[in-house]
């Protein structure tokens, strides 16, 4: 059921999208963002964060933040997984100047369209921070359609190994994601009216 409600909504955003441009042209937001102070971390495990969505949103980009001089040490692996473990979207930042956007010191890949749900508890994790640093505390701001719950580390450096989650000062910065927040459903429904109407219309 959860799979079929996020292909649904999904689909509504595209239709949205396609039927009016307003997706297309609103701005991405990003779930967390970094001060530029605080202090470097180095660790050898797949580290991340837990959170709890406060609103329906759509994910369009996973990344790591860049904390040195311009340029990824090591490649890394994204993903953000529900709170059963199961993997919602990944994705992999190479090494360099790489990445499909860069902005505010993060370096972002953009992905298929991956809905989270309001109220629905997920957490994000990134590998390969033994040469790249990720960091935390008050120098973390997170997005108010962002409640931040826990630290999580893998068990080993793989994002795909199973999760700790320890709480702490909310706070951290490796892994995070850009995302648009979905239309309520009463405008999905207009658009869908309008496009059944500009559909008729073109036919006639």
């Amino acid at each position: 059921m959860k799979l079929r409600s996020r292909t649904c909504i999904a689909l509504a955003l595209t239709t949205a999208g396609l039927l009016t441009g307003t997706a297309a042209q609103a701005d991405l937001i990003e779930a967390a963002s970094w001060n530029g102070t605080g202090n470097e971390h180095h660790y050898g495990k797949a580290v991340g964060w837990q959170f709890k969505a406060l609103d329906d949103m759509v994910v369009t980009h996973l990344g790591v933040l860049d904390m040195g001089s311009a340029g990824l040490a090591e490649s890394h692996s994204i993903g953000i997984f529900d709170s059963d473990g199961s993997l919602v979207v990944s994705t992999e930042v190479g090494a360099g100047l790489s990445g499909d956007l860069m902005l505010n010191s993060m370096v972002y890949n953009s992905v298929g369209l991956a809905t989270l749900n309001k109220n629905e508890t997920y957490y994000i994790l990134a590998d390969n921070w033994t040469q790249d640093a990720y960091t935390f505390g008050q120098n973390v701001q997170y997005s108010s359609d962002i409640e931040w719950l826990m630290f999580s580390e893998s068990m080993s450096n793989s994002i795909l190994d199973p999760v700790e989650h320890y709480a702490g000062e909310p706070g951290n910065l490796g892994p995070s994601f850009m995302y648009r927040t979905l239309p309520a459903p009463g405008a999905l429904a207009l658009l869908g009216l309008a496009g059944v109407a500009g559909s008729r219309r073109r036919r006639n």
